[in-house]
């Protein structure tokens, strides 16, 4: 058996001893992107003051420009920035929060960015809600323990698109409309949504939306995008302040002191490398290899099918039932599989569950799933 653009899997350089089946964590970036990006730091390292002082400008708005087009979005209503982790703590250090207001957060979010929000209630004086949602919960049992869980001082709702631990996705276009209905801010993490689903950003207008490009686009790692309603860009500022600090959204976010750019002025190489195959055959590919995977690791565990949702997406969970430990626990088994078996695959833990969670992409072949499930079948059941 063979999957499909299976043969793209030279285009990557990862270590061959290894069954790389956790893309979803930190991406893998093609060789032709690498290429690239040293390519860019050969050209800074002849001239590093020329540049930095007289291209550097002009290069972040060319890049920053090709990465809107890939998201639907004219150049200036996006700012790159390195990560979701940074753009949660952008919005949640710079929105004016109150003394009494309530954020609201689901027990699902992604542990960095509710450490986020915490951070911004503590000093505020704000208070954090937490909303326990279950991964099977269909779409309209999450926005009816969202809504019942709004009250009079609810300022804010945050939000994943996809879910990291539990690997779902979350109705974000009804929860916009329940949060304008109710004139509460609007943050959707987006940290896995780039390159796996299209989302009209103009339509969804959160308030605030935040989303990776090293995941499921490839790029190098420090590649992120924050997007800001027009109503807040001129109140929200970067966390670093620099020498475009005075200017408008998004410049001040395009000079960050000195940093190394090209990760950044790589990005339209990676959207390039899967846009020439084609988005929605490489989106395809990647989720038929999860499934491909997950299946296996079902057989091997026992889950049915009723314990699990189906999203078209290129990672998916399988619950786990006989671990114990919590983060630790779950830190443990992933260590042991990773050593003993050579698959680099997470357990996710939360909400008082744990899920091993499935990627799939284009260089992933049967023989990576397969392994998967001979560890699975050797340290689980």
């Amino acid at each position: 058996m063979e999957f499909d653009l299976q043969e793209l899997k030279s285009e990557w350089n990862l270590d061959p001893d290894y069954h790389h089946v956790n893309h979803g964590s930190f991406g893998a970036v093609p060789i032709v992107v690498q290429k690239v990006q040293q390519q860019w730091r050969d050209r800074i390292q002849k001239n590093p003051m020329k540049f930095f002082a007289r291209e550097l400008k002009d290069e972040v708005a060319h890049a920053r420009g090709h990465v809107a087009r890939f998201l639907g979005q004219q150049a200036d209503q996006i700012a790159l920035i390195r990560n979701t982790t940074e753009g949660a703590s952008t919005v949640m250090r710079g929105f004016p929060l109150h003394p009494d207001d309530e954020v609201i957060v689901l027990n699902q979010e992604y542990g960095a960015v509710t450490k986020a929000v915490a951070r911004a209630c503590e000093a505020s004086g704000a208070k954090l809600i937490e909303i326990d949602v279950d991964y099977l919960d269909s779409d309209e049992i999450v926005i009816q323990k969202i809504a019942g869980g709004i009250t009079n001082k609810s300022r804010m709702l945050v939000i994943d698109h996809i879910t990291s631990a539990s690997a779902r996705t979350l109705p974000i276009y009804e929860l916009g409309a329940l949060c304008k209905a109710n004139s509460i801010v609007y943050v959707v993490d987006a940290s896995h949504s780039p390159g796996t689903v299209h989302t009209d950003l103009d339509k969804l207008d959160a308030d605030f939306w935040f989303g990776n490009l090293h995941k499921w686009v490839s790029a190098p790692l420090g590649v992120g995008v924050l997007r800001i309603a027009q109503r807040w860009q001129e109140v929200l500022r970067p966390l670093i302040v620099s020498w475009r600090d005075d200017e408008p959204y998004p410049f001040p976010w395009d000079m960050l002191g000195t940093v190394d750019p090209t990760s950044w002025l790589s990005a339209p190489k990676a959207i390039e490398f899967f846009g020439n195959i084609g988005w929605e055959r490489v989106r395809e590919a990647n989720y038929q290899r999860m499934m491909f995977g997950r299946e296996l690791v079902m057989k091997e565990l026992g889950v049915t099918q009723d314990e699990i949702r189906i999203d078209f997406l290129p990672l998916g969970v399988v619950p786990i039932r006989n671990i114990s430990g919590g983060r630790d626990g779950s830190a443990a088994l992933h260590a042991k599989i990773a050593t003993d078996f050579k698959v680099e695959v997470p357990i996710s833990f939360i909400a008082d569950k744990y899920y091993l969670r499935i990627s799939g992409m284009l260089y992933n072949t049967p023989e990576n799933y397969e392994a998967l499930a001979l560890a699975v079948r050797k340290t689980l059941k």
